[in-house]
Formats: C-alpha cells, sequence, structure tokens
C-alpha cells in the first residue's frame, strides 16, 4: 500500500517520526485509515447474544466450589492447628478432661493470685507478727499488774514469761489465725474462740477478785492476752454474745474490774 509520496507506510513510531521529519507536509498512517495495514470496521450489533456464560458468572461459580472444599480444600489454620484439631478429635474424651483441666488451673491460678494479695508475706510470716503484736500485748498488761499491787518489776522475768509464750503462741496462731479453707471448718472455728473468749474471760474476772495477788500476777497477762485475741478473731454476731456472757458473769458475781 503507497502513502503520498509513495514510500512504504511507517511500521512503528520511531519510523513515523522520521518520516515526519523528513516530509512535514506528508500524511502519517494516524491520519489517514486507508494507509492502516488492517481494515476497520464497526461492530456487528445485530448479531445475537452470545450463549456462554459470562466471567462474572464464571466467577462466582468457582467461587462457590471453593468456599465447598472443591476442588482443593477448606482455607483454614495452618497445618500444626489442623493436627492438633484432628487429635482431639480422635482424643474426644480427653480433649474434654483437658479444657477441664485447664479451667481448673486457671481457677487455681486466681486463688493463688487473691492469697497472695490477701497475704503478701506469707501466712508464716503473718502469724509471727501477729504473735509480735501479741506478745506486745502480754508484756504490757504484765507491766501494768506489777504497777497495780506496787511491787517492783522484775524485767528478766517479765522477758523469760514472754520468751516461754512466744512459741506456744505462735503455734496456735499459725494453726488457727486465717481464713479458714470450708465453711464447716470456719464456724468450727468460731464456735472454739466463742468457748475460748468467754471461758477466758470470765476466769480472769473470777481471779482478779478471788485469788491472791501473787496468782493474779501470773495469770493476768496470758489470760488478758488470749482474751483478747479471742475476741479479735470471733465475728461481731459471735464477739457481742460472748461479751455480754462475761459481763453477766461479772454482775452475777457481784465481782469488779477495778
Amino acid at each position: 500500500m503507497s502513502h503520498g509520496d509513495g514510500s512504504k507506510p511507517p511500521r512503528n513510531r520511531k519510523e513515523r517520526r522520521r518520516q515526519q521529519r523528513q516530509n512535514p507536509t506528508s500524511t502519517t498512517t494516524g491520519d489517514d485509515p486507508s494507509s492502516l495495514p488492517f481494515k476497520l470496521a464497526q461492530p456487528d450489533r445485530d448479531a445475537p447474544a452470545p450463549t456462554g456464560k459470562s466471567l462474572f458468572q464464571l466467577a462466582d461459580e468457582r467461587e462457590h466450589l471453593l468456599s465447598q472444599g472443591k476442588p482443593f480444600a477448606k482455607p483454614g489454620p495452618p497445618p500444626s492447628t489442623q493436627r492438633g484439631k484432628k487429635s482431639a478429635n480422635v482424643g474426644g474424651d480427653a480433649a474434654v478432661s483437658e479444657e477441664k483441666e485447664s479451667e481448673q488451673g486457671k481457677g487455681n491460678e486466681l486463688e493463688h493470685k487473691k492469697e497472695e494479695v490477701d497475704e503478701p508475706i506469707g501466712h508464716f510470716a503473718s502469724s509471727v507478727f501477729f504473735t509480735i503484736t501479741l506478745l506486745m500485748l502480754h508484756f504490757t498488761l504484765d507491766v501494768l499488774v506489777h504497777h497495780q499491787y506496787r511491787q517492783e518489776i522484775g524485767w528478766g522475768m517479765i522477758l523469760w514469761r514472754i520468751g516461754m509464750a512466744s512459741p506456744v503462741l505462735l503455734g496456735l496462731v499459725y494453726a488457727l489465725h486465717g481464713e479458714a479453707s470450708t465453711p464447716t471448718l470456719a464456724l468450727a472455728t468460731q464456735f472454739f474462740f466463742f468457748a475460748v473468749s468467754t471461758l477466758s474471760g470470765c476466769y480472769l474476772v473470777r481471779a482478779a477478785n478471788e485469788e491472791a495477788y501473787f496468782a493474779v500476777m501470773k495469770r493476768a497477762p496470758p489470760l488478758g492476752t488470749l482474751w483478747v485475741w479471742s475476741v479479735i478473731e470471733l465475728k461481731l454476731e459471735y464477739a457481742l454474745p460472748s461479751l455480754m456472757m462475761v459481763g453477766a458473769y461479772l454482775w452475777y458475781g457481784e465481782y469488779s474490774m477495778i
């Protein structure tokens, strides 16, 4: 096919630009459709619609098959997780028991954390500090009873009595002080302290009014310490009746605490 000047039509953009530089007035292939190497034509709009499926329909079908695991497996977790699920399905009851153990372990961990919050220094250290507080009360009562009877204070004897009472008191505090593990044990502990509080309070009242001053000097500090500790360990609904019973014993026996 000839061009305006008889030369061949340019085959690419480079040849067309060279031809334009050589002959600026000549027409290019893009300007003359008849110079194109192929025939231009309009699409046949009266032709029947295609009977095949469109690309959108084919894409929907493939997506539906993939969601059903065809021709590939369903997308899921990594192989390691799948192996874990298979072993869990094979185990059955074992998997259920492992879940229960895991939940129980979490519960025990929460209880352990709660105990750490309640007693951050531990039960034994808490018992030691509580025992030291009670020994200070014992020391104070021992000094006061010596002042009451105007006796010379024997510091060595007082310290010796505190040293003798320390291991016994520490053992009792370690065994009885703190929160009980079961409701039944907690109730039994409350009844025990109720009896100790009532008996020690009544006996202290009787000893202070009827026994000789030397016996009072020996018995008042340990009895007073035991009475105060028992009342502290009691709940309010048990502590009030215990104190009322000691007060009734004081009134009925016509005793005096002065």
